[in-house]
């Protein structure tokens, strides 16, 4: 399995926002910029079968209208499933008019399965996705990911404080996609180096990989060398 971290920044970082591309199909988030991004890095945004929302924070969601446009230039003919909290239709066709008036039906090639909860979902024959409720900030709601595909489950914490279902993401999966937004700071809304080296040292045998980072938070948690902590670079590619 192919897990390639597209975009590993928060929104004050020189990196892309956080977004990570699965088997070059499965994409968790759409940020701004990130179809340019995916251009730039020569992927094809006809192979993206289905795209997951944790959230509907600019920095996760504001790239659909531009992904679907890129379908619709491209004269795709395949409809994307995007898996994404209730309501997500509605802000995103609020976004298109704003920028695209008059354009939705044409343009739109997206299937939208909007839910309040996922249990084991079968998405495809291979892919199957379980929501966990995460607490960022004033914002509701806010979801987790554990995605299992192929028999193994890729763990995702979307934005989030540490919280119970951020532990029980790491202990369902083989990987754990985590943010890690600040240092040694508490928030109401993220995790910071703090907490990852508390989910580290408790959970020795999972690989933990940070995104959703401020450059500062980078170069410190670099200095840290945590053993089983992986510290990625727009597109540094892992395999499983």
């Amino acid at each position: 399995m192919n897990i390639e971290l597209i975009g590993t920044g928060s929104i004050g970082a020189v990196q892309m926002s956080a977004s990570t591309l699965i088997d070059n199909k499965i994409l968790i988030d759409l940020p701004n910029g990130i179809v340019k991004r995916l251009k730039q890095t020569h992927h094809n945004i006809l192979d993206i079968e289905t795209c997951l929302i944790t959230h509907l924070h600019g920095d996760h969601f504001f790239d659909i209208p531009f992904f679907m446009l890129e379908k619709y230039f491209k004269k795709a003919t395949n409809i994307t499933k995007i898996i994404c909290p209730k309501g997500t239709k509605d802000k995103t066709k609020t976004l298109f008019d704003i920028g695209y008036p008059g354009e939705w039906d044409k343009v739109s090639k997206l299937a939208y399965v909007e839910f309040e909860e996922l249990n084991k979902e079968k998405i495809t024959d291979e892919l199957n996705v379980t929501s966990k409720i995460v607490e960022h900030g004033k914002l509701k709601p806010a979801y987790g990911y554990i995605v299992n595909i192929k028999g193994k489950n890729i763990g995702f914490s979307g934005d989030s404080k540490l919280c119970d279902n951020i532990f029980d993401i790491v202990e369902k999966s083989e990987i754990s996609i985590l943010d890690m937004s600040v240092t040694e700071i508490k928030t109401k809304a993220h995790m910071s180096l703090y907490d990852i080296k508390e989910i580290c040292k408790k959970y020795k045998n999972k690989i933990i990989v940070a995104t959703h980072m401020h450059d500062y938070t980078r170069e410190k948690a670099k200095e840290e060398k945590i053993e089983n902590l992986i510290i990625p670079e727009d597109g540094q590619i892992i395999n499983i």
